[in-house]
């Protein structure tokens, strides 16, 4: 593993809450993608230098019992940054889309954390000339995966707002793609949640922040704890009289009635360094920001998921000109 150099302590002076560092030697990568299967964090590939041109193909599992990493080697491991992923049964970790050092892919592969191996699916629906980046990808309660993002010819840099229903199994090999919608904005290094029956684009462009598609319900268990405690600290903020600047490359956690984001790339000038701001949404009785403050840790292109009470991030890149590609693993802490 990367050494630790360049290290962001957090618990700034005032915050409600804020990143503490657990661990500190992990693997350094940024625009990665992660997941929970059973009770660990898995992530997966990403860039390993700020301006590297060829993205990692490494497979790394943490366990927040042991504070530990470890680097999971199993033949077929693809090379990737920018992907999407989801747990699929506790036990697969399937990517979709990325860049592969050359171009856009709409590739779908699985990594089955029992036996340990990697699947290429079978895929079918998508645009032969086209790839995806920069995209999200969120698990359905009909096990449908909804994408949006970035989706451009393989030959063109063109942006779409388009979406994407994704359906099939790893135990069949195979899933097919089908065109959801026009109606999404165009956006890229934005994020997914699902609150209630609202599916929430949140970033990825200058402008209007957050968008909202009804009528969707998720196919993740809710985390109680992490949201619960959010919301707590809700009740000792003032809502914002305005909305934030756009950022995109942030992270979010969202549950019963809130969503998390921290950090990102602004539109605002700043976007030469990452920043550590973070803020709460809430959606009753209508929709609210509170920001929660500036973290230090300040960070884009990282992940975060959250591994039963407690939430992690890895990862991104940050520090002066956004020339630091970090390795430590942070745990979100409640004063």
């Amino acid at each position: 593993m990367a050494s630790g150099s360049g290290t962001q302590r957090g618990n700034a002076k005032g915050l409600l809450a804020d990143w503490e560092l657990v661990t500190p030697n992990g693997p350094s990568l940024t625009f990665h993608v992660g997941c929970i299967l059973g009770s660990d964090l898995y992530i997966h590939s990403g860039m390993e230098t700020k301006d590297g041109k060829q993205p990692s193909d490494k497979l790394y599992r943490y366990s927040a019992g042991s504070a530990s990493w470890q680097e999971i080697r199993a033949t077929g491991s693809p090379a990737l940054s920018h992907h999407a992923c989801v747990s699929l049964a506790g036990r697969y970790m399937l990517l979709i889309g990325g860049w592969d050092g050359k171009s856009r892919t709409g590739k779908v592969v699985a990594f089955d954390s029992e036996k340990q191996q990697w699947l290429v699916q079978e895929t079918s629906g998508f645009p032969g000339d086209a790839g995806l980046s920069s995209h999200t990808a969120t698990l359905l309660a009909s096990g449908e995966i909804i994408i949006f993002g970035r989706e451009g010819s393989l030959r063109m840099q063109r942006r779409h707002g388009n979406g994407y229903m994704l359906t099939g199994s790893v135990e069949s090999g195979r899933f097919t793609f089908k065109e959801f919608t026009n109606a999404a904005a165009s956006r890229s290094g934005h994020t997914s949640n699902i609150v209630g029956n609202k599916l929430c684009i949140v970033g990825g462009r200058e402008n209007n922040l957050i968008e909202i598609h009804d009528r969707f319900k998720s196919g993740e268990s809710d985390s109680q704890a992490v949201p619960s405690k959010l919301l707590s600290i809700v009740e000792k903020l003032t809502p914002m009289s305005k909305l934030p600047g756009g950022r995109k490359n942030h992270i979010t956690i969202s549950g019963p009635g809130i969503i998390f984001i921290h950090g990102g790339d602004t539109f605002d000038g700043r976007s030469r360094e990452s920043v550590g701001e973070m803020f709460l949404v809430t959606f009753k009785p209508t929709m609210q920001f509170y920001k929660l403050g500036d973290s230090p840790v300040r960070r884009s292109g990282h992940i975060c998921c959250i591994i039963g009470d407690k939430a992690f991030l890895h990862g991104g890149i940050g520090g002066k000109n956004n020339s630091h590609v970090y390795n430590e693993t942070y745990c979100l802490e409640f004063k």
